[in-house]
């Protein structure tokens, strides 16, 4: 299933409401493989970390979403390819010492 560039923006501004924190302290980009991008090239926690992804319609639906969110809100970039139609949202969460 994939989505609309106003649904991922609804839903990922849910996500920063939910769990908090300024948008400068979350990431954002676009990749063809949005887990690849996340857990192998920026090493995103998986288990630790707030993350979430969504296909969009195209990768010019992912780029307005990312736009929006880099240029209107403040979230970073993160590093990723930069182009796909998949869109991710992470945020790092301090790691817990055992």
């Amino acid at each position: 299933m994939v989505f609309s560039a106003q649904q991922i923006k609804f839903e990922f501004l849910s996500y920063i409401k939910e769990f908090g924190g300024q948008p400068a302290e979350w990431h954002v980009g676009c990749a063809p493989d949005a887990p690849k991008a996340m857990f192998e090239q920026a090493k995103v926690d998986s288990e630790h970390d707030i993350w979430l992804w969504k296909p969009a319609l195209s990768p010019a639906a992912a780029r307005i979403v990312y736009r929006y969110l880099t240029e209107q809100l403040g979230v970073n970039h993160a590093a990723s390819p930069g182009d796909g139609a998949n869109i991710f949202l992470y945020k790092r969460t301090p790691q817990r010492d055992a």
